[in-house]
């Protein structure tokens, strides 16, 4: 059998590539359009913006780790606390230390978490290197689950 073409139907792609249209141009007007749109309503660089950075949690067994992605964030910047089950991380990056060539977030940032279990606030380590926090939190030796028994009537 030989298969047959339908020349008198054409779908609406054909039709705009007949008709003289590129839809690459197109779709790159498009996306100037949009892109100068997002940057109109963008707050003005004189406000201040908030901002929170890409985190990751992990369970290393005998601690918890937090990991954020700070880069170009100066250490005296960074503030990192801890309140009970509570892990705040918090601080600035100036619109001065930003470089020409590649656009990031400024103005102030925060991440807060609250850990799943006791920690020894004494052990809590925080470390800045090559634009990543980690923050290491040792679990406490001490286990708080039991279980209860059920009373009758």
């Amino acid at each position: 059998m030989s298969e047959r073409t339908d020349t008198t139907r054409s779908s609406p792609a054909q039709a705009a590539w007949a008709a003289g249209h590129d839809p690459v141009a197109e779709l790159e007007q498009l996306w100037g359009e949009v892109s100068r749109l997002l940057e109109r309503s963008s707050p003005s660089t004189g406000s201040p913006r908030h901002w929170m950075p890409l985190t990751e949690e992990e369970d290393s067994g005998d601690a918890y780790q937090v990991r954020a992605e700070l880069p170009g964030v100066p250490r005296a910047c960074v503030s990192v606390e801890i309140d009970g089950r509570e892990l705040h991380i918090q601080g600035t990056l100036d619109d001065t230390t930003r470089g020409h060539a590649l656009r990031r977030r400024s103005g102030s940032f925060s991440y807060g978490i609250r850990i799943p279990g006791d920690v020894d606030v004494e052990g809590v380590r925080a470390d800045l290197c090559d634009g990543v926090l980690t923050v290491r939190l040792p679990k406490t030796g001490v286990s708080t689950r039991r279980t209860i028994a059920l009373g009758s009537d």
